[in-house]
């Protein structure tokens, strides 16, 4: 059912072939949960055997499949078309040997730029891959966070594209010696119809770079690498959940899995059958409980350590802009800055060439247990879901036109948050530490209970405000007096350091992946 997906260029002097890998930098030692959450032990025998890996930078639980807003209609998975009997042979594309070879490559071409992380595992055994970017990136970077994600449900495998060419547009254009650039992948296949990535610009030049030097981007390419292997070798089971083993019976059979993205915590199953399912079999099933999925929790873990500022996931089954929140009967901020720049990213979409426009909207139909919708009630994401094709791509120049015409979206949200209005900053103890204080915002209220907190390591906080004017920040830290402060918020970025008049209590901060 699913057939290749187009993929931009690599260095093929870079590149490894199958049997090859290079070094995976980051952090050291295991990601620690932030939250208290259940993780599933991983006792069900995978269908077939786990893929070799890199030993990863961190290794944590992690969980997959679902789909956010869902478009996509489930059906039945098909194998994989056969290569070309002229092509290299090499791993299926967006196979889990697939994924690691071209994130392994990107970082080895890239390690200043870079950071490979296992956010988990998967039921099966599969490591859910993130590649942070950003100029000379580290650990407990201080920057803010920027978020996008693909194949929560692994049947919709374009949405892997759209990722992978965020994270090839940063790469591929930080450096002035494009022109050297071979139009080839690691598996032979080539040259592709992606010239106009590589052609001279210097004004998304000038943008990359902005955005590399003051964003750090985290990217998930596939976040159920379970369900992309049903789709990819036609199991029975549907690729749009993960792979748990609902039934205990020791084999993962067609009505196994969970709808990841219907087990996110934020109103968990709250439209009871109406937004997801409690029964297994069902295509929308949320799972046992709330974040109970090794993937949802690995999601949630990156979430918890860096607190992104906007977010988006990406989906296949229309076309459409999703801006939170999504659930019935659940109160946005007044007003919804959200909306505002739900409406700013539509605007500046390309015409699809799948014949329909873009159009922002609050749903597709009844949800709940989303990641857009967590994000943003956790802690304040500016969280979209995009749904970014109505079908799969019927060969390789409509899969690139599809991608391009997908890729304002994310570029218009950086330009947004660094181009303002904005407010971030960083609250500070007497002592000059850094604090986990609540940041509220009374022109901004919000409906649901939300308490948005500034990110532990650091102290910081970033939110998005529908336009220039007067804003009253409210603090409060544990152990520490109240604070109030008045903000001249200009039509650009407004970047305060708040001081609280007394030592506030320390938390033990999540550990960073």
């Amino acid at each position: 059912m699913r057939g290749l997906i187009y993929v931009l260029a690599l260095l093929a002097e870079a590149l490894p072939g199958p049997g090859s890998s290079a070094p995976v930098a980051g952090g050291n030692g295991a990601v620690a949960p932030a939250v208290t959450l259940k993780a599933e032990p991983a006792t069900v025998i995978p269908p077939a055997p786990a893929t070799s890996v890199p030993t990863p930078t961190t290794g944590a639980p992690a969980a997959s499949t679902g789909t956010a807003g869902g478009g996509t209609v489930p059906t039945a998975a098909s194998p994989t078309a056969p290569a070309s009997p002229t092509a290299p042979v090499g791993p299926a594309r967006y196979s889990q040997d697939w994924l690691t070879a071209q994130l392994t490559a990107l970082h080895g071409r890239y390690p200043k730029l870079t950071r490979l992380v296992e956010l988990g595992r998967t039921h099966e055994g599969r490591p859910i891959w993130a590649l942070a970017i950003g100029r000379k990136i580290r650990r407990n970077d201080p920057r803010p966070v920027m978020l996008l994600n693909g194949a929560h449900h692994g049947v919709e495998v374009l949405s892997i594209d759209m990722v992978f060419d965020a994270i090839e547009v940063l790469l591929l254009r930080s450096t002035g010696k494009r022109e050297r650039l071979p139009l080839r992948l690691p598996d032979g296949t080539g040259p592709q119809v992606r010239e106009p990535l590589l052609r001279a610009d210097p004004e998304l030049d000038r943008r990359v770079k902005r955005w590399l030097d003051e964003l750090v981007v985290w990217c998930v390419p596939v976040v159920n690498p379970d369900g992309v292997w049903a789709t990819q070798n036609g199991h029975p089971r549907s690729g749009r959940k993960n792979g748990r083993d609902t039934d205990g019976n020791g084999r993962i059979d067609a009505g196994d899995g969970v709808d990841l993205n219907r087990n996110y915590p934020f109103r968990w199953g709250f439209l009871g059958e109406v937004g997801s399912s409690s029964k297994p079999s069902s295509f929308y099933y949320r799972g046992p409980e709330p974040g109970s999925e090794p993937e949802t929790q690995a999601m949630m873990r990156l979430g918890e350590s860096e607190h992104p500022a906007a977010s988006i996931s990406y989906h296949t089954g229309t076309v459409a802009l999703l801006a939170p929140y999504t659930i019935d009967n659940v109160k946005d901020p007044t007003p919804n800055e959200a909306w505002q720049v739900g409406e700013y990213l539509v605007a500046g979409l390309l015409p699809h060439p799948q014949g329909k426009p873009f159009v922002l909207k609050r749903k597709l139909y009844s949800v709940d247990g989303t990641d857009q919708d967590w994000y943003r009630a956790r802690f304040g994401t500016l969280a979209f879901l995009l749904e970014g094709a109505r079908r799969d791509a019927k060969d390789e120049a409509e899969r690139y036109a599809i991608v391009h015409t997908v890729r304002p979206s994310w570029m218009r949200l950086f330009d947004r948050y660094l181009d303002g209005p904005t407010l971030s900053g960083r609250v500070l103890d007497a002592t000059g530490q850094p604090v986990v204080a609540s940041v509220r915002i009374a022109e901004l209220p919000t409906n649901e209970g939300e308490i948005w907190e500034t990110r532990c390591r650091d102290g910081r906080f970033d939110r998005f405000v529908p336009a220039p004017g007067r804003y009253t920040l409210q603090i409060q830290a544990e152990g520490a007096p109240s604070v109030e402060q008045v903000v001249e918020v200009g039509p650009g970025r407004s970047v305060l350091e708040i001081r609280l008049p007394a030592v506030a209590h320390r938390r033990a901060c999540p550990a960073v992946p």
